[in-house]
């Protein structure tokens, strides 16, 4: 397998292999269970997938909204094609410190443990975030992974 997205990615021309990929249904690799090895170039964060030339990293300032507060990032920007991005770790950076600003009292944690009744496992949502959210009972909400955090959006 390994060998086969060698000889693909070989195949495109800078740019081109995002398009293919966007366009190709790769269910098939999914449900075969098979192993599949990927290589990973730290410095590809840096390599602008619109033209492929290299990017610069820059300082950019990222205003929190309903905050008087600005965070400083630094990003990726292709002077070629003039797009921006931020890599993966700056990305969680900035992710944490969202999620940090969203929580009632500041950095105040809580925890709770996990439990179990006859309809699945629940936690516990101390009162003053269910306050915050505006959180009542059987009020629609949604709930996904992001590795090993829940997310919950309250609508």
């Amino acid at each position: 397998m390994n060998t086969m997205l060698k000889t693909m990615s070989s195949m495109f021309k800078p740019g081109d292999e995002a398009e293919f990929w966007d366009n190709v249904d790769t269910t098939h690799i999914l449900e075969s269970g098979d192993e599949i090895e990927l290589e990973y170039s730290p410095d590809a964060e840096n390599i602008c997938i619109h033209c492929g030339r290299k990017m610069i990293d820059r300082m950019r300032d990222v205003d929190v909204p309903g905050e008087r507060l600005t965070i400083h990032i630094t990003e990726y920007y292709c002077p070629n094609c003039q797009k921006s991005s931020i890599g993966s770790t700056e990305a969680k950076r900035l992710s944490e410190m969202m999620v940090m600003l969203r929580m009632p009292g500041g950095e105040e944690i809580f925890e709770s443990s996990a439990n179990v009744d006859k309809e699945g496992y629940f936690v516990r949502i101390p009162v003053k975030i269910v306050q915050s959210l505006d959180i009542r009972e059987k009020k629609k909400t949604r709930v996904w992974c992001a590795g090993k955090k829940i997310i919950m959006e309250v609508e």
